[in-house]
Formats: C-alpha cells, structure tokens, sequence
C-alpha cells in the first residue's frame, strides 16, 4: 500500500483510472526524441549551460547491463559558455490524462539542475505562453540538497503569474534516494494531478511506490489577458510533451549559498525508461 506524504492541509484525491501502455521506450535509439539545441539563457532561468546535439552530451549507453540515454554536462567553452549539456523532448505530445513515469539515476552535485517536466510543444497552448499554459515537474533537483520537488506551474502569463514555486500549494518536496535508478512519476487526471515516487503500473493500476503528493483541480487555474479565469480544468487539459535535460546553475540553483561554486562536472542523468499510459476508461476523458 502506498505510504502518504506531505499532506500539508491539501485534499490528496485517490486514483480510481486503469491504464493502457502507448510507450514503453527502452532507448535502443532516439527516434522517439527532439535533441534541443539551444543557448540556456533562452530557457528564462539564466542558465549557464549550452545544449546541443552533440555525442558528447547526449547519447545512448549500456548502463547496469540495459540501454540508457545519458544526458551529460561538461566543462566546455562553446558558443561564448563555459559549458555544455543536454536536453531532449518527446517527438509527439502526450494526453490529455493518463500516467507518465520515468526510471532514472539523477546526479547530485554544485551548480546542477536535473528535470524531467512536461509542457505544451514549443511553450504555446491555446491558453497563451508560460505560465498560463501550464507546466508539470515531475522531478526537480538541484545542487547537493537531499530533498526533490514535484511542481505544478500555472496561472497567469509572465510576468503576470501570481502562482510561484510555493509548498504546500503547488510545489511538493520529497525524499529519495539519488545513487540508484527509480522511477518519477505523475497521474495526470481531469480533476487531480498526483506526483508518486517508484510506484508502477501493473495489471493497468498503479501499484506500490509513495504518493508524494496530489493537488485538485479546483487548486488551478489559467487567466487570459484580462485576468478572468478560463473554465473547466484548464490548462491541464490540452496535450503536454516530454523533456528531459540537466542544466548548470540558473536562478533557483544560484539562489543557495555556495551552490554555484566548484561546479560538479563532467555529470549526467541516465535514463532507462520513459513510459506514457493512457487512461483506459473513457469516462475519464474529459
């Protein structure tokens, strides 16, 4: 049974959805991801890396006897930084609705910034740019700190998004262990969203792992440009793509004493498994 954490006043909402498996990609190529090729300051979080699509940063490897894609950073002069990494996104958007869930080993270490997330392809959703268009952080870690987080952006456009990264309202701290490979992983639904921590899918429901924590849908919320809310469960109600990449420094990593000093490269994140389940019921389609 899974074990509940971090409830924190927050209504945590069970999932009653099966599941059908659409992807179950074990790496034996690339031809399910986009290799981004861009400047990290044009993330919007004053990131110190270059990602490209070289070999040297973005690979498939035999990790523990199995097929992985290494995402890895490396102290490199390119293109006026001091250094370069990678970054992947999902050839196809995924849902509304259903279980994501990835196995990964996650680095640790000075000036580094993992992410496994979800937003709408190239930033643009039918509710305008970020944040109103939502965005899903499955996993999160920076620096040497012990604790990941799983976030839920939303709200208004930048700059006018009054939902920051605030626990327990939208962002959710959670314990793991960083030296092995384990799964992160969220159930994306029409009424809540609910981030879980080794859990699998098995016989169609989601078996074992530890609930980290779940918000509702009457939790969020997108504005237009008039400030007016938008109905029903938007923005988490529109197709999201996959990304996958691991940054160096950035606003949030810098913004911890001593984070951004002796940066810990060369670094990766391996990973093994990236899984997209659709709901199998279609009641739950929304």
């Amino acid at each position: 049974m899974a074990k509940i954490l971090f409830v924190l006043g927050l209504i945590l909402v069970s999932t009653t959805a099966s599941y059908i498996n659409v992807m179950n990609d074990t790496f034996n190529d690339l031809s399910n991801w986009l290799e981004n090729v861009m400047p990290g300051a044009d993330s919007g979080n004053n990131e110190w890396e270059y990602y490209t699509d070289s070999p040297n940063n973005i690979f498939i490897a035999q990790v523990n006897g199995q097929n992985a894609l290494v995402l890895r950073a490396l102290q490199q002069n390119y293109q006026g930084y001091n250094y370069t990494s990678g970054k992947v996104s999902s050839v196809r958007p995924w849902g509304p609705y259903g279980f994501f869930n990835i196995k990964a080993i996650v680095p640790k270490g000075n000036g580094l910034w993992p992410a496994i997330w979800l937003l709408p392809p190239n930033s643009k959703s039918i509710y305008g740019s970020w944040a109103a268009c939502g965005e899903i952080d499955i996993m999160e870690a920076i620096c040497t700190e012990t604790a990941g987080r799983s976030t839920l952006h939303f709200g208004g456009q930048w700059p006018n998004n009054a939902q920051y990264p605030e626990a327990p309202k939208n962002q959710f701290p959670f314990t793991a262990d960083w030296s092995n490979p384990h799964w992160y992983g969220v159930d994306w639904q029409p009424n809540y969203i609910n981030f879980w921590y080794d859990a699998q899918i098995v016989n169609g429901q989601i078996t074992g792992g530890t609930l980290i924590n779940s918000i509702s849908s009457s939790n969020w919320y997108s504005l237009n440009s008039n400030g007016q809310r938008y109905p029903g469960n938007a923005p988490f109600n529109q197709p999201f793509g996959i990304i996958l990449n691991l940054a160096i420094g950035g606003s949030w990593p810098c913004s911890v004493p001593g984070c951004c000093s002796n940066i810990a490269v060369p670094a990766q994140m391996t990973i093994f498994n990236v899984q997209v389940w659709e709901n199998a019921q279609s009641e739950d389609q929304i």
